[in-house]
C-alpha cells in the first residue's frame, strides 16, 4: 500500500496503481474495483445491454471491415439486402432486431458489440506509413485499421479498473530537432539503460506504459504498427510469426514512431529504422567491431546484441564500416545461405506482460471467467481465447 486510498502491484514491466474513486467502492490489492457488497465483481466497462443503446452504425461498418467483408458479401451471409445494410451503416435506416442478430452471427461477433457507443479513431502516422509503403490493397488496409480500432476499444474496457504507472516517461521528441541517433541516445540515457545490449526489448517499452500485443496482421509486408490514442495507453502491435531478433527490432522501430513522429514524415520509416538500430546497437559501441565485417562475425555480433544479422550488416553500412562492395557481397551471402528467411542463432522470444497482468487480475482476484471477459471485450469465447489466451484455472468456462 502506497498511501491512503491507493494500492499498488508490481509487474515485471510496470506498476499497476489502483485508486479509490468512490467511498462506496473498494479495490483489492491487485486492483479490481468492488462497489457494493464484499466480493462483488469489478465494474469493468460493460458491453451495452441490448436495447439500452441504439445500434452504432460506425461499429457495424467497423465490424464488417474487420472481417474483410464487402457489404454485398455480408448481406448475402446475413440474408438481407445490400441496400438495407448500406442504409444501416450510413445511419439513414434501421434493421429489425432479427436482422441485426443475423448480421452479428454472420460476422461472428456477439450481438451487443454492435451497440458499443465508441467512435473509431485514425491510426495517425502509423496508418500513413503503412498505407504508403505496404503495397497492400484497400480492403486489406481497411481490415487492419478496423481490427486495430476494435483492439483499442477492447483495451479501454480492460484498462478501466487499473491505472498503469509507467516506470519510464515516454517523451515526444521533435524529429526536426533530433536525429534518430540523438533520439535513441536520449531514450537510453533517460531510461537509464546500461551500455551494451538491451536485455528485453518488450519489457523495456512496457516500462514506459506501452501495451504490446501480437496479432495476425494478414501480411508479412507489415511487421508491426503503433498508435498513441488519446485517453488510452500507447499500443504496439507485432505481426505474429516473426523471428525473435526481427521482432526486437520492430518493437524499437515502432517506439521510434511513437517518440519522434507525432506528424507523418516522408523519411519516417528510415528514421524509425535508424532509431531502432541505435537503440539496439549504439554506433559508438558496436562501430569498432564492424570494420571488415564477415558473415561469421555478423553471427557473433547477433548473439551479443540480439539483433538480426541483416540489421548488423545495415548498421555496418550506415556507419561506413564497410564499403558498397562488401555490403553487396554480404547480402548475396545471406541469400545463398537461406538466412533471409531463417537466420541462425536466434535469441529467446520475449513475452509481453502488461495485458497478461491485467487479465490475471480480473480472473484471479474477482473471479471473472473467460466467458465473462469475452463478453467484456465483445468477442465470442473461442476468439477471445485465441486472441487473449485462455486460462486453465477453475474460473474457466
Amino acid at each position: 500500500m502506497i498511501g491512503s486510498g491507493f494500492w499498488s502491484w508490481i509487474s515485471a514491466s510496470a506498476r499497476l496503481v489502483f485508486r479509490h474513486l468512490s467511498p462506496r467502492c473498494r479495490w483489492s490489492p491487485r486492483g479490481i474495483r468492488s462497489c457494493g457488497p464484499s466480493g462483488a465483481k469489478s465494474q469493468i466497462r460493460p458491453v451495452q445491454k441490448r436495447g439500452s443503446h441504439p445500434m452504432n452504425p460506425r461499429l457495424l461498418q467497423l465490424a464488417r471491415e474487420s472481417r474483410g467483408l464487402s457489404q454485398s458479401k455480408l448481406a448475402g451471409l446475413a440474408g438481407i439486402s445490400q441496400a438495407a445494410l448500406s442504409k444501416a451503416e450510413n445511419g439513414v435506416g434501421t434493421l429489425t432486431p432479427e436482422r441485426v442478430q443475423a448480421v452479428a452471427e454472420a460476422l461472428g461477433y456477439p450481438r451487443e458489440l454492435l451497440d458499443w457507443p465508441d467512435e473509431p479513431v485514425g491510426l495517425g502516422p502509423s496508418g500513413f506509413y503503412h498505407r504508403k509503403q505496404s503495397g497492400l490493397g484497400k480492403t486489406a488496409l481497411q481490415r487492419i485499421e478496423a481490427e486495430v480500432n476494435l483492439l483499442l476499444m477492447q483495451l479501454r474496457r480492460l484498462e478501466a479498473s487499473v491505472d498503469i504507472e509507467p516506470i519510464y516517461r515516454l517523451p515526444v521528441l521533435d524529429a526536426d530537432e533530433h536525429t534518430p541517433e540523438r533520439a535513441a541516445a536520449k531514450i537510453r540515457a533517460s531510461w537509464h539503460l546500461p551500455d551494451g545490449p538491451v536485455h528485453d526489448a518488450i519489457r523495456t517499452v512496457e516500462r514506459a506504459g506501452i501495451v504490446v500485443v501480437r496479432r495476425n496482421l494478414e501480411s508479412p509486408k507489415i511487421s508491426g504498427l503503433s498508435v498513441r490514442p488519446p485517453n488510452s495507453l500507447p499500443l504496439i502491435i507485432l505481426n505474429e510469426g516473426m523471428p525473435p531478433a526481427r521482432e526486437r527490432f520492430t518493437v524499437f522501430h515502432e517506439l521510434g514512431h511513437l517518440v519522434m513522429h507525432q506528424l507523418p514524415s516522408d523519411n519516417g520509416e528510415r528514421e524509425a529504422d535508424v532509431f531502432a538500430s541505435e537503440l539496439l546497437m549504439p554506433g559508438p559501441l558496436i562501430g569498432p567491431h564492424l570494420s571488415g565485417l564477415t558473415l561469421q562475425r555478423a553471427i557473433q555480433l547477433k548473439q551479443h546484441w540480439k539483433a538480426s544479422m541483416a540489421a548488423v550488416i545495415q548498421a555496418a553500412k550506415r556507419l561506413d564500416r564497410i564499403d558498397e562492395s562488401r555490403y553487396k557481397s554480404l547480402q548475396v551471402q545471406l541469400s545463398q545461405h537461406g538466412y533471409r528467411r531463417n537466420e541462425p542463432a536466434e535469441p529467446d522470444r520475449e513475452e509481453p506482460s502488461i495485458l497478461t497482468s491485467i487479465l490475471e487480475t480480473h480472473r484471479s482476484d474477482h473471479g471473472y471467467s473467460d466467458k465473462e471477459l469475452a463478453t467484456v471485450v465483445g468477442l465470442q469465447l473461442r476468439e477471445f481465447r485465441s486472441e487473449y489466451g485462455g486460462t486453465l484455472s477453475l474460473h474457466a468456462v
